[in-house]
């Protein structure tokens, strides 16, 4: 039961026998008085704003999408399910930040607050993982056998899913080609520090998004005393800014671009976790900066 100050003015309501009600302050000096709380009702509070903005981004790339040449392939159920899944869970992690403001929100105590937000950030970045690196490979996968359009060498290993990066990377070891290349038609020759890199990075982003959880959480208690514009803007900047830092510092740590240009084999596994650091330290700076304020 959450009541706003015209309704705590004109009337007084009073909870059932037995229910406990706690009235809070918050920084707008608004008087809410909560009774029981379904945990049902609760979860969903703190997962709207993340469902919400998680639509709104995916629709709007869809629509990006379509208006432009990426349409071209998507002329089939699977091509749809590929295209769908993989942005589903390309900004899942990315839009776990507005899932710890909503925690934020809901717990006041730290140690349910903290159970409940790695519980959330592990079943979102294990739903992320399968949507980018199992739904979309094998839908890929079927879509291009049913159409006809597959070659061997796309389909030699199977669907890329990490078991295939993993088989690949074990025939690349067993026999390494004279010459490495990234050529789709020649997967027994792409670099092995790739294939490595391939396997981290999803794990590495599954971590990304729990961190960004508690991300969301320190932000939250560090603008609690804005006013609510102010504290609306600086939360949705630090999101947004912090999100785009780590997919730019995904990018520069990739091993692809090196090979690419001039053949570097960049070692795969620390390229993948190496952008970790960014949010890390945006965490240990925040938790500074909230217990500076606190004094």
């Amino acid at each position: 039961m959450l009541l706003d100050d015209a309704e705590l003015q004109g009337r007084s309501r009073l909870p059932e026998p037995g229910a406990e009600v706690t009235a809070v302050r918050d920084s707008d000096e608004e008087i809410r008085i909560r009774g029981p709380t379904q945990p049902n009702g609760r979860i969903g509070r703190i997962l709207r704003p993340t469902l919400l903005w998680w639509a709104l981004l995916v629709a709007g790339r869809m629509l990006w999408g379509l208006s432009g040449s990426w349409d071209s392939g998507l002329d089939s159920v699977l091509s749809w399910v590929t295209y769908t899944s993989g942005n589903l869970g390309f900004v899942l992690p990315y839009l776990l930040f507005a899932t710890g403001v909503g925690l934020a929100r809901e717990f006041a105590l730290s140690r349910p607050l903290i159970r409940v937000a790695m519980s959330l950030g592990i079943a979102l970045g294990i739903l992320s993982y399968v949507l980018v690196d199992w739904v979309a490979p094998v839908a890929s996968y079927r879509d291009r056998i049913s159409s006809g359009s597959a070659t061997y060498g796309s389909v030699q290993f199977g669907p890329y899913t990490p078991a295939r990066v993993l088989r690949t990377l074990r025939h690349v070891e067993a026999n390494p080609p004279e010459e490495y290349s990234m050529s789709v038609e020649a997967p027994e020759r792409h670099p092995p520090n790739v294939l490595r890199w391939r396997l981290h990075q999803p794990a590495a982003m599954g971590v990304f998004g729990l961190v960004n959880i508690f991300l969301g959480v320190l932000t939250a208690r560090l603008t609690a005393n804005m006013r609510r514009r102010s504290r609306r803007n600086a939360r949705v900047a630090i999101g947004v800014l912090g999100g785009i830092a780590f997919f730019v510092c995904v990018m520069l740590a990739s091993p692809i671009e090196p090979f690419l240009r001039d053949g570097t084999l960049r070692p795969g596994v620390p390229s993948a976790w190496a952008p970790l650091a960014l949010p890390l330290t945006e965490a240990l700076l925040l938790g500074y900066l909230i217990r500076r304020r606190r004094g």
